[in-house]
Protein backbone atom coordinates (compact mmCIF):
# COMPACT_ATOMS: atom_id res chain seq x y z
CA UNK A 1 0.00 0.00 0.00
CA UNK A 2 1.93 3.07 -1.18
CA UNK A 3 1.35 5.79 1.39
CA UNK A 4 2.07 8.44 -1.20
CA UNK A 5 -1.47 7.77 -2.42
CA UNK A 6 -3.04 9.85 0.36
CA UNK A 7 -5.97 11.71 -1.28
CA UNK A 8 -4.80 15.20 -2.17
CA UNK A 9 -6.62 17.73 -4.33
CA UNK A 10 -5.96 21.42 -4.71
CA UNK A 11 -8.39 23.67 -2.90
CA UNK A 12 -8.62 27.00 -1.10
CA UNK A 13 -7.42 27.01 2.52
CA UNK A 14 -10.04 25.69 4.91
CA UNK A 15 -11.20 27.45 8.05
CA UNK A 16 -12.12 24.84 10.63
CA UNK A 17 -14.44 25.91 13.40
CA UNK A 18 -12.99 25.15 16.80
CA UNK A 19 -9.49 24.46 15.48
CA UNK A 20 -7.13 23.75 18.36
CA UNK A 21 -3.71 25.34 18.78
CA UNK A 22 -1.41 22.41 19.51
CA UNK A 23 -1.60 18.64 19.56
CA UNK A 24 -1.34 17.01 22.99
CA UNK A 25 1.89 15.24 23.84
CA UNK A 26 2.04 11.58 22.73
CA UNK A 27 0.91 8.97 25.24
CA UNK A 28 2.05 5.40 25.84
CA UNK A 29 -1.04 4.02 24.06
CA UNK A 30 -3.18 5.85 21.52
CA UNK A 31 -5.90 4.77 19.10
CA UNK A 32 -6.15 6.21 15.60
CA UNK A 33 -9.38 5.56 13.72
CA UNK A 34 -10.11 6.31 10.09
CA UNK A 35 -13.17 8.51 9.62
CA UNK A 36 -14.15 6.57 6.47
CA UNK A 37 -12.71 3.57 4.59
CA UNK A 38 -10.90 5.86 2.14
CA UNK A 39 -9.06 7.54 5.04
CA UNK A 40 -6.81 4.60 5.92
CA UNK A 41 -3.68 6.17 4.32
CA UNK A 42 -4.31 9.42 6.22
CA UNK A 43 -4.86 7.54 9.49
CA UNK A 44 -1.68 5.51 8.99
CA UNK A 45 0.27 8.68 8.15
CA UNK A 46 -0.98 10.37 11.32
CA UNK A 47 -0.19 7.32 13.46
CA UNK A 48 3.33 7.24 12.03
CA UNK A 49 3.68 10.96 12.75
CA UNK A 50 2.81 10.31 16.39
CA UNK A 51 5.18 7.35 16.54
CA UNK A 52 8.09 9.34 15.12
CA UNK A 53 7.90 11.86 17.93
CA UNK A 54 9.70 9.22 20.00
CA UNK A 55 13.55 9.16 20.07
CA UNK A 56 14.95 8.17 16.68
CA UNK A 57 17.67 5.79 17.93
CA UNK A 58 15.43 2.70 17.89
CA UNK A 59 13.40 1.25 14.99
CA UNK A 60 9.63 1.29 14.60
CA UNK A 61 7.62 -1.93 14.29
CA UNK A 62 4.51 -2.44 12.18
CA UNK A 63 2.45 -5.49 13.19
CA UNK A 64 -0.35 -6.75 10.92
CA UNK A 65 -2.33 -9.93 10.39
CA UNK A 66 -2.14 -11.64 7.02
CA UNK A 67 -5.82 -10.94 6.28
CA UNK A 68 -5.22 -7.19 6.65
CA UNK A 69 -2.21 -7.37 4.35
CA UNK A 70 -4.24 -9.35 1.80
CA UNK A 71 -6.92 -6.65 1.76
CA UNK A 72 -4.81 -3.50 1.92
CA UNK A 73 -1.44 -4.61 0.63
CA UNK A 74 2.00 -4.74 2.16
CA UNK A 75 3.19 -1.31 3.44
CA UNK A 76 5.51 0.30 0.91
CA UNK A 77 8.95 1.02 2.34
CA UNK A 78 9.54 4.14 0.27
CA UNK A 79 6.08 5.36 1.28
CA UNK A 80 7.15 5.18 4.91
CA UNK A 81 10.35 7.03 3.98
CA UNK A 82 8.19 9.73 2.35
CA UNK A 83 6.56 10.15 5.76
CA UNK A 84 9.88 10.43 7.59
CA UNK A 85 10.68 6.80 8.49
CA UNK A 86 13.58 5.27 6.59
CA UNK A 87 13.08 1.67 5.53
CA UNK A 88 16.21 0.73 7.50
CA UNK A 89 14.30 1.58 10.72
CA UNK A 90 11.11 -0.29 9.83
CA UNK A 91 10.37 -3.76 11.20
CA UNK A 92 7.40 -5.59 9.65
CA UNK A 93 5.84 -8.34 11.77
CA UNK A 94 3.14 -10.60 10.30
CA UNK A 95 0.69 -12.65 12.34
CA UNK A 96 -1.96 -15.18 11.42
CA UNK A 97 -4.67 -13.94 13.79
CA UNK A 98 -5.43 -10.78 15.75
CA UNK A 99 -4.69 -12.49 19.09
CA UNK A 100 -1.20 -13.31 17.81
CA UNK A 101 -0.76 -9.74 16.57
CA UNK A 102 -1.65 -8.38 20.01
CA UNK A 103 0.84 -10.77 21.63
CA UNK A 104 3.57 -9.78 19.17
CA UNK A 105 2.80 -6.10 19.70
CA UNK A 106 2.99 -6.47 23.49
CA UNK A 107 6.26 -8.41 23.41
CA UNK A 108 7.81 -5.95 20.95
CA UNK A 109 6.87 -2.95 23.07
CA UNK A 110 8.15 -4.26 26.38
CA UNK A 111 11.39 -5.56 24.86
CA UNK A 112 12.81 -2.04 24.74
CA UNK A 113 14.10 -2.69 21.20
CA UNK A 114 11.73 -0.27 19.45
CA UNK A 115 10.76 3.34 19.96
CA UNK A 116 7.20 2.72 18.78
CA UNK A 117 4.95 0.04 17.34
CA UNK A 118 1.84 0.35 15.16
CA UNK A 119 -0.80 -2.27 14.50
CA UNK A 120 -4.17 -2.32 12.70
CA UNK A 121 -6.50 -3.99 15.22
CA UNK A 122 -10.22 -4.52 14.77
CA UNK A 123 -11.66 -5.12 18.23
CA UNK A 124 -9.15 -5.50 21.06
CA UNK A 125 -10.45 -6.46 24.49
CA UNK A 126 -10.07 -3.89 27.26
CA UNK A 127 -7.65 -6.19 29.11
CA UNK A 128 -5.50 -6.41 25.97
CA UNK A 129 -5.28 -2.62 25.72
CA UNK A 130 -4.30 -2.43 29.38
CA UNK A 131 -1.48 -4.88 28.74
CA UNK A 132 -0.31 -2.82 25.76
CA UNK A 133 -0.32 0.35 27.84
CA UNK A 134 1.81 -1.33 30.52
CA UNK A 135 4.13 -2.86 27.90
CA UNK A 136 4.71 0.50 26.20
CA UNK A 137 5.60 2.10 29.51
CA UNK A 138 7.89 -0.79 30.45
CA UNK A 139 9.77 -0.54 27.16
CA UNK A 140 9.71 3.28 27.07
CA UNK A 141 7.98 3.06 23.71
CA UNK A 142 4.72 4.22 22.14
CA UNK A 143 1.89 2.04 20.93
CA UNK A 144 -0.52 3.11 18.18
CA UNK A 145 -3.60 1.03 17.38
CA UNK A 146 -5.14 1.63 13.96
CA UNK A 147 -8.90 1.09 14.15
CA UNK A 148 -11.10 0.60 11.04
CA UNK A 149 -13.69 3.06 12.33
CA UNK A 150 -14.45 5.31 15.31
CA UNK A 151 -14.58 2.85 18.24
CA UNK A 152 -17.21 2.91 20.97
CA UNK A 153 -15.77 0.10 23.11
CA UNK A 154 -13.75 0.46 26.30
CA UNK A 155 -10.02 0.98 25.94
CA UNK A 156 -7.00 1.86 28.04
CA UNK A 157 -5.83 4.22 25.29
CA UNK A 158 -5.29 7.65 26.77
CA UNK A 159 -6.02 9.40 23.48
CA UNK A 160 -8.46 8.45 20.73
CA UNK A 161 -8.26 10.12 17.32
CA UNK A 162 -10.51 10.23 14.26
CA UNK A 163 -8.55 10.99 11.09
CA UNK A 164 -9.91 12.13 7.75
CA UNK A 165 -8.39 13.16 4.43
CA UNK A 166 -8.44 16.85 3.56
CA UNK A 167 -7.87 18.91 0.39
CA UNK A 168 -4.24 19.82 -0.07
CA UNK A 169 -2.97 23.34 0.38
CA UNK A 170 -2.42 25.62 -2.59
CA UNK A 171 0.98 25.38 -4.22
CA UNK A 172 3.03 28.47 -3.23
CA UNK A 173 4.32 28.97 -6.78
CA UNK A 174 1.44 27.65 -8.90
CA UNK A 175 -2.22 28.18 -7.89
CA UNK A 176 -3.18 25.28 -10.19
CA UNK A 177 -0.69 22.89 -8.61
CA UNK A 178 -0.91 20.65 -5.56
CA UNK A 179 0.54 22.01 -2.35
CA UNK A 180 1.39 20.22 0.90
CA UNK A 181 -0.67 17.16 1.81
CA UNK A 182 -3.21 17.85 4.55
CA UNK A 183 -5.29 15.77 6.91
CA UNK A 184 -7.86 16.50 9.59
CA UNK A 185 -7.25 15.07 13.06
CA UNK A 186 -10.02 15.15 15.64
CA UNK A 187 -9.30 14.24 19.25
CA UNK A 188 -12.53 12.51 20.27
CA UNK A 189 -11.56 11.16 23.68
CA UNK A 190 -8.88 11.85 26.28
CA UNK A 191 -8.29 11.22 29.95
CA UNK A 192 -8.38 14.98 30.61
CA UNK A 193 -11.73 15.39 28.87
CA UNK A 194 -10.26 17.98 26.48
CA UNK A 195 -10.58 17.60 22.74
CA UNK A 196 -10.00 19.54 19.57
CA UNK A 197 -9.78 19.55 15.79
CA UNK A 198 -6.41 19.92 14.08
CA UNK A 199 -5.75 20.60 10.41
CA UNK A 200 -2.26 19.29 9.68
CA UNK A 201 -0.05 19.58 6.63
CA UNK A 202 3.16 17.85 5.69
CA UNK A 203 6.43 19.76 5.82
CA UNK A 204 8.30 19.19 2.55
CA UNK A 205 11.72 19.14 4.27
CA UNK A 206 11.15 16.99 7.37
CA UNK A 207 8.16 15.08 5.91
CA UNK A 208 6.49 15.40 9.33
CA UNK A 209 3.06 16.89 9.89
CA UNK A 210 2.54 20.31 11.44
CA UNK A 211 -0.38 22.67 12.00
CA UNK A 212 -1.51 23.89 8.59
CA UNK A 213 -0.09 27.27 7.64
CA UNK A 214 -2.68 30.02 7.72
CA UNK A 215 -5.08 28.00 9.87
CA UNK A 216 -3.50 28.11 13.30
CA UNK A 217 -5.34 31.31 14.23
CA UNK A 218 -8.72 30.47 12.69
CA UNK A 219 -11.68 29.56 14.84
CA UNK A 220 -9.81 29.14 18.12
CA UNK A 221 -12.21 28.50 20.98
CA UNK A 222 -11.92 30.75 24.03
CA UNK A 223 -11.53 27.62 26.15
CA UNK A 224 -10.71 24.01 25.18
CA UNK A 225 -13.62 21.87 24.10
CA UNK A 226 -14.76 19.35 26.69
CA UNK A 227 -15.27 15.79 25.55
CA UNK A 228 -16.11 12.54 27.22
CA UNK A 229 -13.25 11.17 29.26
CA UNK A 230 -11.98 7.69 28.52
Amino acid sequence: MPLAAIPSVSAKPLAVKGLAQALPAPEALEEVAQAAPRDLPAALAFALHRALQAPAARPVAFVAIQAWLNEHGRPFGWGFAWLGLGHDRLILIKAAREAEALWALEETLKSGAVSAALAPIGAPAFVATRRLDFAAKAGQARALLLRPGPPVDLSAARLRWRIGSAPSALHPMDPRGLGPVRLKAELVRSRTGLGGVFMLEQDHETHRFRLAAGLADHGLPSSPARIAAA
